[in-house]
């Protein structure tokens, strides 16, 4: 036995020598793969220098013919090995218990070459593109070969196929990364989703530790068929993909906390939609700022720098008074005060103007415009909280 390990994308040439060598034997792979909690695992069998065979592990032949017959003939596979195992000569030849299933018209050569083919080319897909170790023993006793001649399987069609492949997976970047790529679903996402059969695809087989290879495995599936559904899920936002599952369970943790969230901030604003609305129109920051926290803890506070701003909440919500700044950037104060008060639904709504300018004039401007209070800047938080409840009965 000979052990040796290779990179990425090296894989073919070790191949390529033991074809070269006309090589009869088993090739053991092994995955380098940190990420994968499982090391993936899997044999190539060659026969006079082609391959012959791809799987886990090396079957015998009624194992071999049997799954052959699941996937192409499963309703006559069971009574069709039992008569041909009686018409071969040596018990455990692959060749002849197929060629018994053939000329009984089981299934054609043509049909279990390509089966092979394609689980050599997914298999070859699936190992070649990542490092790992190659443990080759040689061995005659596995005679299994195609069609009447006992060919191998064409080694050129595998590596265009390859290509072919290598190709459309790419076209998937960046939606899918890889081929080894982590699916994850959010519990939000979840919700959006308004297909059952993907809902229920999603529930049992996207746990943020299976790639796409091993789902479309499970599934039975080929993984490129799988990926061309789950470029589209991605475009609907109803997943996403992440390379290892340690990323995967932090996707998943932070949306949980951004839900938690969310529903704190839900709780939190329906408790404060519960409490009398205050709107407080003021260009200065410093001023909005101290009025909110004078006032948060007993009424839901909104706040405007405009008239245009104001006007919307006033449209929106039900307030139940109104701070106004005197001097505003897009319009005076007391035009905006006279323009609320032409309104009829806002002729007795308490409107408080907050302004910095302490004088007799001023605050007879204020009382003809309509203000129901005149506040002047600065003030206490105490001062603001007992002229605010003088109008808002609890």
């Amino acid at each position: 036995m000979s052990l040796k390990t290779y990179q990425s994308n090296q894989l073919i040439f070790i191949l390529d020598s033991l074809f070269k060598n006309n090589s009869s034997g088993i090739l053991s792979l092994k995955t380098q793969v940190n990420s994968w909690q499982n090391q993936r695992s899997c044999i190539l069998i060659l026969r006079n220098g082609a391959l012959v065979y791809g799987g886990i592990q090396v079957p015998n032949n009624q194992e071999f013919c049997r799954r052959l017959g699941e996937t192409l003939k499963p309703d006559l596979i069971k009574a069709a090995l039992s008569v041909a195992s009686e018409k071969i000569g040596n018990p455990e030849s692959f060749s002849e218990l197929l060629n018994s299933l053939t000329r009984m018209r089981v299934f054609t050569w043509q049909e279990v070459e390509a089966l092979m083919t394609m689980k050599v080319i997914l298999i070859l897909e699936k190992f070649s593109i990542h490092p790992g170790e190659a443990q080759w023993r040689a061995n005659n006793n596995f005679d299994l070969s195609y069609g009447k001649d006992g060919h191998g399987l064409n080694w050129s069609d595998i590596q265009r196929e390859l290509k072919q492949r290598q190709d459309k997976w790419r076209s998937f970047a960046p939606n899918i990364p890889s081929m080894d790529a982590i699916p994850v679903v959010t519990a939000q996402q979840l919700q959006q989703i308004n297909h059952p059969q993907v809902q229920n695809h999603f529930k049992n087989s996207v746990d943020g530790k299976q790639t796409l290879v091993d789902i479309a495995e499970k599934m039975g599936k080929d993984p490129l068929n799988v990926a061309k559904s789950y470029f589209n899920w991605v475009n609907n936002g109803w997943v996403s993909f992440v390379q290892n599952s340690v990323n995967a369970r932090t996707i998943v943790e932070s949306a949980e906390i951004a839900s938690s969230s969310q529903t704190l901030v839900s709780a939190q604003s329906q408790a404060k939609s519960s409490l009398p609305v205050v709107l407080s129109v003021d260009d200065s920051p410093i001023i909005q700022t101290t009025i909110q926290r004078a006032l948060q803890e007993e009424y839901n506070v909104l706040l405007a720098d405009k008239a245009t701003e104001a006007l919307k909440i006033l449209n929106q919500h039900p307030v139940q008074l109104l701070l106004l700044d005197l001097t505003m950037p897009d319009v005076d104060g007391l035009e905006f005060c006279k323009a609320i008060r032409a309104l009829p639904k806002f002729r007795d709504l308490p409107i408080i103007m907050v302004t910095a300018r302490d004088g007799l004039v001023n605050k007879m401007k204020g009382h003809i415009a309509g203000t129901s209070r005149y506040l002047t800047k600065p003030f206490k938080p105490d001062e603001l909280r007992e002229v605010v409840r003088q109008y808002i009965n609890q």
